[in-house]
């Protein structure tokens, strides 16, 4: 598959249906949504709909709604003024819908790819008491003694293994040792003897893997419960990796623009399901980051909702611009840092 159309499908698409989000949380409460895009730049193709102008735009990465009252009016002097129109008439209620619209398509999609994953590729189901051999280290005892990637160890010394890391025994006593293998779906004793000259026996080995393949239902029921109970460690994982970025100290756990085409070329490389797999971690990866408390994401827009709430009223419409302009300042920064952190990281500095 070819890298750049599969970039340009994941992201078009995840930020597309973010947008659409917050078009189908404005229509649903009648506010307008004048102008639709899926893309940036000038229009290549454009009709009218449902009160709205659908476009195909020039630039595919990315998209936008232009939802009747979100951003403020110029009055006759340039200063912004409130609205009194669509969003702006809106209950507390109707527009934290329309902000968090965007982030509820990017989980249910992120759902429903991961559930087609795993009734394509299988849910993995470790089998903790089996050791499964990944790699062998050329010219180690384990290279010496015959053991090779995919062989099954199932005991150690006449032993079963109660737990996959008990292959460590074998390093615990000097002499003769032996492994029961299961190689090609049969059993095979592999003898050894361990000096205790070496540090290691020379493999990279895990607990056996099997696959479950469900049907449909349960494997959206598997996905939701996956996400959400691994949010939470994504949401730390953004907030150490921004930290990090700020503070000089590149992590693993952020990737930018160089980061994930280089991530769109493995997924290409590797097939369909490893394409999908990618476009689900996007769109879990989008309602996470939206949801950060930082000006221009929609937590940001959540956050000054909330504190306007609280204070009746009293963020004026200038100010609230002034915080987004700043806002969209600190995520151009953190842009061009985690870029440069991707970069850094594929020279190998």
């Amino acid at each position: 598959m070819n890298t750049a159309l599969v970039l340009i499908l994941i992201l078009g698409v995840s930020i597309s249906i973010h947008e659409l989000g917050h078009y189908l949380a404005a229509r649903l409460q009648g506010v307008r949504v004048p102008a639709f895009s899926i893309g940036f730049g000038p229009p290549l193709l454009r009709f009218h709909w449902a009160g709205t102008e659908w476009r195909l735009s020039l630039i595919p990465l990315g998209g936008y709604a232009e939802i009747e009252g979100m951003a403020p009016d110029v009055s006759v002097d340039g200063r912004p003024r409130q609205p009194n129109r669509g969003f702006a008439t809106l209950p507390f209620c109707g527009k934290c819908l329309i902000l968090i619209g965007g982030v509820l398509m990017n989980l249910i999609l992120a759902w429903f790819l991961m559930a087609w994953t795993y009734t394509a590729g299988g849910i993995p189901q470790p089998v903790e008491n089996r050791a499964q051999i990944v790699e062998v280290v050329p010219g180690s005892l384990a290279e010496e003694v015959g053991l090779r990637a995919g062989d099954i160890i199932i005991a150690v010394d006449g032993r079963p293994l109660e737990k996959f890391t008990d292959l460590n025994r074998v390093k615990e006593s000097i002499g003769e040792h032996t492994l029961t293998v299961l190689r090609d779906g049969r059993e095979v004793v592999i003898h050894l003897y361990w000096d205790g000259q070496r540090d290691k026996l020379g493999v990279r080995y895990g607990p056996e893997v099997n696959y479950y393949h469900p049907g449909f239902l349960e494997a959206l029921g598997t996905a939701v419960k996956t996400s959400l109970r691994f949010l939470p460690d994504m949401v730390g994982s953004f907030v150490k990796g921004l930290s990090g970025v700020l503070v000089g100290k590149p992590s693993p756990d952020i990737v930018g623009p160089v980061g994930i085409v280089n991530l769109a070329g493995e997924a290409a490389r590797a097939g369909l399901l490893a394409v999908v797999q990618l476009a689900a971690l996007i769109n879990l990866s989008l309602a996470v980051f939206n949801l950060l408390p930082i000006p221009g994401l929609d937590g940001g827009r959540l956050l000054l909702l909330l504190l306007n709430l609280l204070t009746g009223g009293r963020i004026r419409p200038e100010h609230e611009a002034l915080v987004n302009f700043i806002g969209f300042a600190f995520l151009i920064l953190l842009m061009l840092l985690v870029t440069l952190q991707d970069v850094q990281r594929l020279l190998g500095g």
